[in-house]
């Protein structure tokens, strides 16, 4: 696909932390800033670790904005767990919340992403249940501290890992996962629309009209392949933008007419990709969420 030349990107440049997994948090900003980034996710995990006090510090000294982080529920020292996570781990995780989120507020970080399972061990009305309503608590504590909630629609079904898998079917679209948030009551809460994860589920620009104007809380992008069907398609064949079949022309459009004008941010689990060089990674990342966009998009 063509990229776009001396035009500006139609939403910001952002970077997710799992296009350049293993690095440690004061490298990812390095590698970001240096590839040409001004805003990030982050992890909170690691924003704890190292201490948000410092972490403003080197936000600072590259020049970079905390788009969004992950962690509202935390998995170990990184990754963030799940939406139905088990419920013994999800009452400590909202016993601590307060403390997340508080560093949440002192990064200036607007939004708090988080995945929902798209297929559990319980039945789906039971999972909806529960889901409903952890959505409506995460995201009205988080309210209190500036915080909105994006939660993602998985869409892919090989490859899962085994806290995203189970028997029985949860949410797997956007539409679903929209119904959902409505369903909760919550206004502090918005959908993450992943590229990827749209293009699985059919590359419906409908999915994304349908949210309305401010239904989308953060987007994700990556490329699909050009061969093989949508069904098969795992997170490990993620492209950079603009190297695979997306019609990233359609995907922009739709977002505009929810007025949606946020960050953009580049997130790659394919592993191949994932070898290259960090720097390499990071500037590649960045010419392609500035260029997948067609010229008339851009130029918006």
């Amino acid at each position: 696909m063509s990229r776009s030349v001396g035009v500006a990107a139609p939403f910001r440049p952002c970077l997710n932390p799992a296009t350049l997994s293993g690095v440690d948090l004061p490298d990812f900003l390095a590698l970001a800033a240096a590839g040409g980034f001004t805003a990030v996710e982050l992890s909170i995990q690691q924003v704890q670790a190292l201490g948000a006090a410092r972490v403003r510090d080197l936000l600072a000294e590259h020049g970079l904005t905390v788009a969004a982080a992950s962690g509202i529920l935390p998995a170990g020292p990184v990754l963030p767990a799940p939406l139905l996570v088990d419920s013994a781990a999800y009452d400590e995780h909202l016993r601590t919340l307060p403390t997340r989120l508080t560093t949440f507020a002192a990064l200036g970080c607007p939004v708090a992403t988080t995945v929902l399972n798209p297929y559990s061990s319980l039945r789906q009305s039971e999972s909806l249940a529960l889901a409903r309503t952890r959505i409506a608590q995460l995201a009205d504590t988080a309210a209190d501290y500036g915080v909105r909630l994006a939660v993602e629609a998985v869409s892919i079904t090989d490859g899962l890992p085994p806290e995203l898998d189970g028997p029985h079917p949860v949410a797997v679209t956007l539409p679903a996962v929209a119904e959902l948030l409505h369903d909760s009551g919550t206004a502090n809460a918005a959908v993450l629309v992943d590229s990827f994860h749209w293009a699985v589920a059919g590359a419906d620009p409908g999915h994304i009209t349908a949210l309305g104007t401010g239904g989308v809380g953060h987007v994700q992008i990556a490329d699909v392949p050009h061969t093989g069907t949508a069904r098969g398609w795992t997170d490990g064949l993620r492209l950079f933008p603009g190297d695979g079949a997306l019609r990233w022309s359609v995907f922009a459009d739709a977002l505009h007419r929810v007025g949606y004008h946020g960050p953009a941010s580049v997130e790659l689990f394919n592993p191949v990709l994932r070898a290259l060089p960090e720097d390499e990674i990071a500037a590649r990342s960045h010419r392609a969420a500035t260029g997948c966009w067609p010229p008339r998009e851009a130029a918006r």
